[in-house]
């Protein structure tokens, strides 16, 4: 024992010196004693140091060696099965992407309004039923000053009246407000807010361009 060195691993423990065999032996005598002995069951000047010095016997390196080695290559072969998962994923999106570009786009006749039994409407633009739904555009003009219309006044007064706005946005060229309204029956009420509680500001409604 007194001779003896435990393997970190399988916890058996060696001979170190004087065996009967030079190539068992750990290491030799007075290094034995002096420095690996200490340094390993961390006695002497070793107490105090930082970390440990430990002893693995030949057959316990060989299994992590293997076990490691094992473990390098199953990772390996998990990386390239996932690689050729891709590449048959991304061969298959692109097949049916070639697939949607080459197929032809098929189109159904479309009968003219004005072949339709009964419908005396020549063109849809001309129902205005319909027309009064689609958006509507109004500038609000700048004030004497330059001065746009208040945005918090602008938003209050859509709010209470319940004007139902797209969005607002500043007119590249005249620097007035524009508004874009939901209908048209939202753009007369607006127009008619704006000039009674903002009569600083003038209102222009943008024609809606019809085909």
């Amino acid at each position: 024992e007194a001779h003896g060195i435990k393997c970190w691993f399988c916890k058996i423990t060696f001979h170190a010196i004087n065996c009967s065999t030079e190539k068992n032996c750990v290491s030799a005598p007075t290094v034995f004693s002096n420095q690996l002995q200490p340094a390993v069951n961390n006695t002497g000047a070793y107490e105090k140091r930082f970390g440990r010095f430990l002893f693995v016997c030949d057959f316990c390196i060989t299994c992590e060696e293997e076990k490691r080695a094992l473990a390098t290559v199953d990772r390996v072969d998990v990386l390239e099965k996932k690689i050729d998962s891709i590449k048959c994923s991304f061969k298959s999106e692109i097949s049916e992407l070639k697939s949607m570009l080459c197929k032809p786009e098929v189109t159904s006749a479309v009968t003219p309004a004005n072949t339709i039994p009964g419908n005396n409407i020549q063109n849809v633009w001309e129902d205005k039923q319909r027309t009064q739904n689609l958006k509507h555009m109004m500038a609000i003009k700048n004030d004497e000053n330059g001065n746009p219309v208040n945005a918090a006044k602008l938003e209050k007064i859509c709010i209470e009246n319940g004007i139902s706005v797209h969005k607002t946005f500043t007119l590249k060229r005249s620097s007035d407000t524009g508004v874009v309204l939901n209908s048209k029956s939202d753009a007369d009420k607006l127009q008619g807010k704006i000039v009674s509680e903002c009569p600083e500001h003038k209102v222009e409604k943008v024609a809606t361009k019809v085909p």
